[in-house]
């Protein structure tokens, strides 16, 4: 696909009447290259929507931020994104900005374009991960309060279990504070 997009550079640069036409046709056959790859991009999205839906995300969101994830550019507009995922214009619509209210989504124009294009918000996703070593912090804290008030319970294999869990987590969450700490001062 690449050499087709040379050959056809070749054949329309050296006119040079109307770069605007160029722009689109190269565009237009970018986006059908990232379709016919070798590697199954539906296939991928699938695959990484699934692995998005299992850590919270819902199926078409998950699939919105997968293609945006794997795009060649990374963004792509409102009809790209609803032809891609198959889905209702509302449909899309709703998701974007839900995505964009998290922050894991944003839109870039460019001049002379009247269209959003949509991309991923890497710092959001920073920030994803950031709440979901808080959250599991605080998972942490509530067993362990749950472990004070059963200390008691006749159940004392369910409490040192228990016991376990938040042990393990502690152990985790105190490695990974001296790597956020080793990151963060690597990366100011």
């Amino acid at each position: 696909m690449c050499q087709k997009i040379k050959k056809k550079l070749v054949l329309l640069l050296p006119n040079q009447k109307n770069y605007l036409n160029l722009f689109r046709k190269v565009k237009k056959m970018a986006s059908t290259a990232i379709k016919n790859k070798p590697e199954n991009v539906f296939e991928k999205v699938e695959k990484m929507g699934i692995m998005l839906e299992q850590v919270g995300f819902a199926p078409v969101p998950g699939r919105i931020m997968s293609y945006l994830l794997i795009s060649e550019p990374p963004y792509r507009d409102f009809y790209e994104i609803q032809a891609f995922t198959k889905a209702s214009k509302s449909t899309v619509s709703t998701t974007l900005k839900l995505l964009m209210q998290k922050d894991v989504l944003n839109y870039i124009t460019f001049s002379g374009d009247r269209k959003r294009y949509f991309q991923v918000n890497t710092k959001g996703l920073f920030s994803i991960v950031k709440e979901q070593y808080r959250l599991s912090k605080l998972l942490n804290d509530m067993v362990s309060e749950t472990l004070q008030h059963r200390k008691n319970s006749a159940f004392q294999r369910f409490n040192r279990e228990l016991k376990e869990v938040v042990d393990f987590n502690t152990f985790i969450h105190n490695g990974v504070e001296d790597l956020i700490a080793q990151w963060e001062k690597a990366h100011p």
